[in-house]
């Protein structure tokens, strides 16, 4: 089971499209929101040190079966895939 977290900030101007890659990807994949991926705000404290923790300084971040996998960039759709499978 894919484990996928996408860290974003409310005043990240690259947040929105990442959301959108990864949201595309998962219906792509059938993967379920809240089981086989979320999407964390690190405006919240607690998921801010959680971020901290998982060595994501930056937005957007995604965090894949607990390694770090893209961070401050957005991955095309392709880039997101190949890394999931």
């Amino acid at each position: 089971m894919v484990k996928l977290v996408l860290y974003t900030g409310t005043n990240c101007p690259k947040c929105p499209a990442a959301h959108g890659v990864v949201e595309e990807v998962a219906n792509e994949l059938g993967l379920v929101n809240g089981k086989d991926y979320v999407v964390k705000n690190i405006d919240d404290e607690e998921v801010m040190i959680e971020a901290l923790q998982n060595q994501v300084a930056s937005t957007p971040a995604i965090v894949i079966n607990n390694e770090v996998a893209f961070i401050g960039d957005v991955p095309s759709k392709e880039e997101l895939l190949k890394k999931l499978k």
